[in-house]
C-alpha cells in the first residue's frame, strides 16, 4: 500500500473509533491497535514513518499554536 492509502486507512480508523467510543482514550487505542494488527510489518513500518513525518512537519513552529 502507498503511504497515502495507509494514512487514509488510519484516518478512517480514528474517525470510526472516536464515533464509537467518544472520549474513551483506552478504547480508541484498543480499536486502532486491533485495526493495525491486520497490517503487515512492512506496512506498519511505513505507516509509522508517515506519522513521524506528519508530526515533524507540524512541530516545526509554523503550524503549532503553542508558541
Amino acid at each position: 500500500m502507498t503511504p497515502t492509502v495507509l494514512i487514509s486507512l488510519l484516518d478512517g480508523w480514528v474517525r470510526e473509533a472516536v464515533a464509537s467510543h467518544g472520549d474513551d482514550w483506552p478504547a480508541i487505542m484498543a480499536a486502532l491497535e486491533k485495526n493495525m494488527g491486520g497490517l503487515g510489518n512492512k506496512q506498519r513500518t511505513e505507516l509509522s514513518s508517515q506519522i513521524a513525518l506528519l508530526l515533524a512537519s507540524c512541530s516545526n513552529g509554523t503550524h503549532s499554536g503553542l508558541n
